[in-house]
């Protein structure tokens, strides 16, 4: 019989001290020195570890440090690994098990401490006749704190019923003398409690679009809460921006506020211009103002596959070019700080919430205010969708690469509108459409990126030249731009079947049935 240890909770009138006095009373045991611990619970900031079934704690003690990954299922230790401080990115784990697990879901992002958990722990062994241990039971009393340091508290206590291998029927004993006392198993690690009383929660942030509306609310009202969950997303990942913790903040961030612009663009006549007119600028500055980082992110991100791509023989001549990207990503990061700390970037972000949160006007004079927000989101996608049928159709072999980077405007527009609203409609049907329109999106965001990519490095290749550089990467960085490029050609030549998947009538006769209209020839 293979037995797991077992996590206990105690009733309201029975504490730790309680729990002993009664089990001495059937059993011998001795008591190990008392000690201390800690658990820091650690995740990306966008909880990927806990989406993919797991918790990871850092465990330090007077015997060192440790990684340990444990199943949320089962509460088990799966994994651990020797470490002695906390990780960041998976790429500073040694190669092993436990950046096996963790490169695939963290990807770019690093690693953050979440929360603390100081443990006070008191052993006992459980001895047979012979004065041989054949149980252990572990007695926790917890406290949690912030990483700050500024919330702190106790934690309920817990205790925890350890088997020995080839002691089966004590370890049942103690089990059933437990159980007897009221014990009840415990139903989540201390993570969830230390997480609780900092005010926090698993999941607590995604940039993923998640709202619950009303078909009947006025359109108004349902274009202000798509856009406050979208400046809530912005906030959020400001403070990992200016601190750089990883490129995924900087990228959520502007995702967020394209998506702000795409509906301050797309459903028209629900807010007075007079109204958001500066808003709309504003965010076009945001928008300029964390482009140049992001650029430099996305190279810096890619630079590995880049560099692999080439023949063997060249590909060290490449290295000049990351010291190139590492020194300007400096430079433009030092910038994008200055701005994001400017009083002017805080009095937008102060002023956008509080135009959001007001009260909306009783008698508004645009004409979709008050419209029900079904029927306006009904109309717009329905024309948005017209458009990219009517200029996915006219694109030809021939026709410019103009064409397919409007028909992306358009497709981006369409994708950002059906997104907003598809708590409106049935969810199996929505999402069929919007899967099929990030396919289509998938290549022509190929298309476009491939030909910025190629300009991109035909431009670093000049700037590192007047800086100095040697010839060698700039002749690599060509290789490279001959390669995007012919990819580049290669998504062209798929887009046509693709689009014809997109338009079939099966999309067709969804799209009229979610969204209503003619459909489009």
């Amino acid at each position: 019989m293979l037995l797991q240890p077992i996590k206990y909770t105690l009733p309201d009138d029975l504490g730790l001290d309680g729990v002993e006095s009664a089990l001495a009373q059937s059993h011998r045991f001795l008591k190990a020195p008392k000690s201390e611990d800690s658990l820091v619970f650690l995740d990306s900031f966008d909880w990927r570890v806990w989406q993919a079934g797991a918790e990871l704690t850092f465990e330090k003690s007077s015997a060192g440090g440790r990684l340990c990954w444990i199943e949320h299922r089962s509460g088990e230790q799966v994994a651990c690994e020797a470490q002695q401080q906390i990780p960041g990115f998976s790429d500073s784990l040694p190669v092993g098990e436990m950046r096996e697990r963790l490169s695939p879901i963290l990807e770019m992002r690093t690693l953050l401490p979440l929360v603390r958990v100081d443990r006070h722990l008191r052993t006992l062994r459980v001895l047979d006749r012979e004065e041989k241990t054949v149980v252990r039971i572990v007695l926790e009393e917890n406290c949690y704190s912030s990483q700050d340091g500024k919330q702190q508290g106790p934690l309920e206590p817990t205790l925890t019923l350890l088997p020995l291998k080839g002691y089966p029927k004590p370890f049942l004993r103690v089990q059933a003398d437990l159980e007897n006392l009221g014990l009840e198993v415990a139903a989540q690690t201390p993570f969830i409690g230390a997480l609780d009383g900092i005010g926090r929660r698993p999941w607590d942030y995604s940039s993923k679009l998640n709202y619950r509306l009303d078909p009947e609310q006025r359109a108004d009202a349902a274009g202000r809460k798509i856009l406050l969950g979208l400046l809530d997303t912005m906030e959020a990942n400001i403070s990992g921006t200016r601190a750089n913790l990883d490129s995924e903040f900087l990228h959520d961030l502007r995702v967020a506020v394209r998506r702000s612009r795409s509906l301050l663009g797309q459903v028209k006549n629900i807010f007075a211009e007079t109204d958001i007119e500066r808003f709309k600028q504003g965010l076009g500055w945001i928008g300029k103002i964390t482009g140049p980082t992001r650029d430099l992110d996305v190279y810096l991100l890619k630079f590995s596959d880049l560099q692999a791509s080439l023949p063997t023989v060249v590909q060290a001549d490449l290295d000049p070019f990351h010291d190139f990207l590492v020194s300007h990503h400096q430079g433009a990061q030092r910038a994008l700080v200055r701005k994001i700390n400017s009083p002017h970037f805080r009095k937008l972000m102060k002023d956008w919430r509080s135009w959001l949160e007001s009260p909306l006007p009783e008698a508004p004079v645009e004409a979709n205010s008050r419209k029900p927000a079904a029927m306006v989101a009904d109309l717009r996608i329905r024309k948005i969708y017209h458009r990219v049928l009517k200029e996915g159709l006219a694109i030809t072999p021939d026709s410019p690469a103009e064409a397919l980077h409007d028909l992306r405007k358009s497709c981006k527009k369409l994708r950002y509108l059906m997104e907003f609203f598809q708590s409106l409609y049935p969810k199996r049907d929505i999402r069929k459409v919007i899967k099929a329109m990030k396919i289509l999106l998938d290549n022509l965001g190929d298309f476009q990126d491939l030909q910025v990519q190629a300009e991109s490095l035909e431009d670093f290749g000049e700037q590192m030249l007047k800086e100095g550089s040697g010839a060698r990467p700039v002749i690599a960085m060509g290789i490279l731009v001959g390669d995007l490029l012919a990819k580049q050609q290669q998504a062209r030549a798929e887009f046509a079947a693709l689009f014809t998947d997109f338009a079939a009538q099966d999309n067709r006769d969804t799209f009229r049935k979610l969204f209503g209209g003619k459909g489009a020839a």
